[in-house]
């Protein structure tokens, strides 16, 4: 039996201690993040139990999560699977996504919160986890096959897919919305609930469902179960080799492999990046799997590979507050220039997925920048996207300049952001501390109490960092004793560590992005003080664009700019109502940062007896935002803001302007002419048409991402602000160096065109439109107007990179 298996007397403490505090294994890229160090390991991370937070806004984040999970009702959480199993139910299932589809996901993530909430010593929390696993091993019995689940017409679904005769998109396996993702939410909360809250109950559930997986996809070959993991499945590959390190049985692990998505597993193998236009979350969980099952079945390969995601995410692809993603979407790394103009910016999901992942790796090939990273998402993206009063989670941060974010309440709104937000704020303690059993390491600054049990240590950790440029941590020990204490010294600290212990300064030979290492035999009572000044600094933009974010020490500044059009500030239950639907305010008429490049952070001051408030009157254009305020950006809320700033020189300045107001006049001109548009390959827009297809595929191509077909696919446009007898017609943007390929255009039986490419077009995206007819038109007023686009004359369709439906600039 593997050293991880329960046979192997290892107990669920020392087990959870291995996978790590929470038992979820877990040009100028970000500035200061490139020095590496020599490679050590594993170590190990503390429990939840042994992290205590003290005061700060951590701790009061703790509190508001508590608050948020207490006002959900756990029945109407369990609706769906009771509703599965044909069990009655005593409440109706919840709203918004959890009656659209993707039914009983949250439930999933609400047992990994609870899970975290009870290993802390929440009560109630714990009364509630209970609850749930009861119910849900009381659905398994119903079900009589292990399964416990509440995707909508599931038995059909999964007999389907047993069959081998299945149809798979990116987000819709056999017509269902990523049903594999939806169960692993509750693979996790099944195992979160056994790990860290050690409810053997749960254990057996858990083991149940994977032997239920283990038999569904039996019959199926490699390549089958490959077409199935072309469709969003979350991290199924993760939860089964877990599943193997609790029971020790090997076949769980080879379930494990067999659920890597071996189209993203092999270019990273090779070390190839090929991310662009792929949807961002549904990767990390995967490549989370590839570096569990590298480590418990010892390929290292598999743990470089990994490593080499999480470079190419962390240092290339991720902004200043540490998120990713336009849409949903990987970006091009040389141009962010996408999620400039958006109002999807980087997606909540993202970062709790690179976070575990970066703790994962942090266990197994620890690394400055892994924690420097993380550093930088908590303090910055995670922090933020939670409202300081009512608990709001939020799923896209714009980064569009003087755009704003939407928040969640607890009865309407059932994002995957919500769920994931639930587990985000309860377990902000979860990297601060690390130890290899000779070394003790502080990773984060934050105020919190450790007890290291194996060696009768408590660490107190007193600050108002980042309020204050400075930690002390006082020691109680049981005896004296010696062992190594690591303190971080962070990438972005002005001058060298300075630290004190017991009063007296100690000679410390450390660079930024390394750790300074202290070794003598400890006292009760020692105390370390650490200085942590802060200086101010601007970051490019990864694309090295003349885009910049202004940062001070590990903080992203903005500027709140406004409360105007706050339209949907707190969501209801719709579809999209996690997207912030205000209008949007011209990029032109954002104020810029006009000055020399290098000398932009020394003109951006502090405000005398305000901490953490800065003037940037020096370099502000033009004159009438002369007067705004950067603060950091997990202050700002229900508001406007501006993340990142526009820059020129005082001479390119007019240049500048001129040519922004160029661009801004055409997009304006477009936008005023748009009734309803899709971006084909993407699952938020594809799924809010309508989507459907036979033989259908997407694709990225110079980071854009596309859909064709070998026979058809459609999407219902709708136009219900279009008034009576307005002309309507609809834009394609195609690639013009297309060939061989082949469509007609319909709305329901009419042709509205035919298009034809042999490569003989311009080498670049270009648009073409069609006229609707009127009684087209008026459906699309109407209840909506499917357009198809069908592969004719044995070719397939061109692909499609866009698709509006406008108005006619004439009659």
């Amino acid at each position: 039996m593997d050293a991880y298996g329960t046979g192997a007397g290892l107990t669920r403490r020392r087990f959870v201690a291995a996978l790590g505090a929470t038992a979820l294994l877990p040009a100028l890229p970000l500035a200061g993040l490139a020095a590496t160090a020599p490679a050590r390991g594993p170590l190990q991370f503390f429990p939840l139990a042994d992290v205590r937070l003290g005061e700060g806004v951590f701790a009061r984040s703790g509190a508001l999560n508590l608050r948020y999970l207490a006002e959900l009702d756990v029945d109407r959480l369990l609706a769906p699977c009771r509703i599965e199993a044909g069990l009655p139910t005593p409440a109706s299932k919840y709203p918004n996504w959890e009656s659209m589809g993707l039914d009983g996901h949250s439930a999933g993530h609400y047992l990994s919160a609870l899970a975290q909430q009870a290993a802390q010593g929440h009560a109630e929390m714990r009364r509630r986890l209970d609850y749930m696993v009861a119910a849900m091993a009381e659905c398994q019995r119903a079900n009589g096959d292990g399964y416990v689940g509440g995707v909508p017409g599931g038995r059909v679904l999964w007999e389907r897919i047993a069959s081998g005769d299945f149809q798979a998109e990116s987000f819709s396996l056999e017509g269902a919305w990523v049903p594999f993702y939806n169960l692993h939410k509750t693979f996790a909360g099944l195992r979160d609930a056994w790990l860290l809250a050690g409810n053997t109950q749960a254990r057996e559930v858990l083991v149940g469902f994977a032997d239920w997986a283990d038999r569904l996809v039996a019959g199926l070959d490699d390549v089958q179960l490959q077409r199935v993991l072309d469709t969003e499945h979350g991290g199924m590959n993760e939860v089964l080799a877990d599943v193997y390190a609790i029971t020790g049985d090997r076949r769980y692990l080879a379930l494990a492999r067999r659920f890597c998505h071996r189209a993203i597993l092999d270019p990273l193998l090779r070390r190839e990046d090929r991310l662009d236009g792929l949807h961002a979350n549904t990767q990390i969980p995967k490549v989370i799997g590839f570096a569990r099952i590298g480590e418990l079945d010892g390929d290292p390969a598999w743990i470089e590979a990994a490593q080499f995601f999480w470079e190419q995410v962390a240092l290339e692809r991720s902004v200043a507050f540490g998120g990713n993603s336009v849409r949903e979407h990987f970006n091009p790394a040389d141009d962010f220039s996408p999620m400039l103009h958006s109002r999807e910016g980087p997606e909540t999901c993202n970062s709790y997925n690179m976070l575990r992942l970066t703790l994962m790796l942090e266990r197994l090939r620890p690394d400055p920048r892994h924690a420097d990273f993380y550093e930088r998402v908590l303090y910055n993206h995670i922090l933020s996207t939670q409202h300081p009063e009512h608990g709001g989670l939020v799923y896209f941060t714009p980064v569009r300049p003087r755009h704003y974010r939407v928040y969640s309440q607890p009865q309407e709104c059932f994002w995957c952001c919500v769920g994931t937000g639930m587990e985000n704020h309860g377990r902000h303690g979860a990297f601060a501390y690390a130890h290899d059993g000779g070394a003790l390491r502080v990773n984060l600054y934050l105020d919190s109490e450790l007890r290291w049990r194996e060696r009768g240590v408590v660490l107190r950790q007193r600050t108002r960092f980042p309020g204050e440029p400075g930690s002390t941590l006082e020691l109680a020990l049981e005896r004296p004793q010696a062992f190594a204490l690591e303190l971080r010294h962070p990438h972005w600290l002005a001058g060298p560590m300075q630290v004190k212990v017991n009063g007296r300064r100690w000679p410390l030979e450390s660079t930024p992005s390394s750790y300074a290492r202290i070794e003598r035999e400890w006292q009760d009572g020692d105390r370390i003080e650490i200085a942590l000044p802060m200086q101010t600094r601007i970051e490019n933009l990864p694309d090295g664009s003349d885009w910049v974010a202004v940062m001070h020490g590990p903080l992203m500044l903005a500027a709140r700019t406004g409360t105007e059009d706050l339209e949907g500030l707190v969501a209801d239950d719709g579809r999209g109502s996690h997207i912030a639907p205000g209008p949007y305010l011209p990029l032109d008429g954002a104020p810029m940062l006009v000055g020399e490049r290098e000398r932009l952070a020394s003109a951006i001051v502090p405000v005398p007896g305000e901490p953490l408030l800065f003037n940037a009157d020096a370099l502000v254009q033009p004159a009438s935002f002369r007067g705004l305020r950067l603060e950091p950006l997990h202050r700002i809320h229900d508001a406007r803001y501006m993340a990142y700033w526009r820059t020129a020189t005082p001479a390119a300045y007019p240049a500048v302007l001129a040519a922004a107001r160029q661009v801004e006049r055409e997009c304006e001109a477009l936008e005023a002419r748009t009734l309803d548009q899709v971006q084909p390959g993407e699952q938020q827009p594809e799924v809010d048409h309508a989507y459907q297809g036979t033989r259908s595929t997407t694709g990225s191509f110079l980071g854009r991402r596309w859909r064709s077909a070998e026979e058809t696919f459609s999407y219902v446009l709708r136009a219900p602000d279009a008034g009576a007898g307005t002309p309507l017609l609809l834009q394609l943007e195609l690639f013009g160096g297309d060939r061989g390929v082949a469509m007609e255009v319909r709305a329901g039986a009419r042709v509205l065109g035919k298009v034809t490419l042999d490569g003989d077009g311009v080498d670049d995206f270009s648009s073409q439109e069609l006229r609707l007819p009127d009684d087209a038109a008026a459906d699309a007023r109407g209840d909506g107007l499917r357009v198809h686009f069908v592969a004719t004359d044995g070719r397939p369709t061109p692909r499609l990179f866009g698709l509006r439906l406008l108005r006619a600039d004439t009659p």
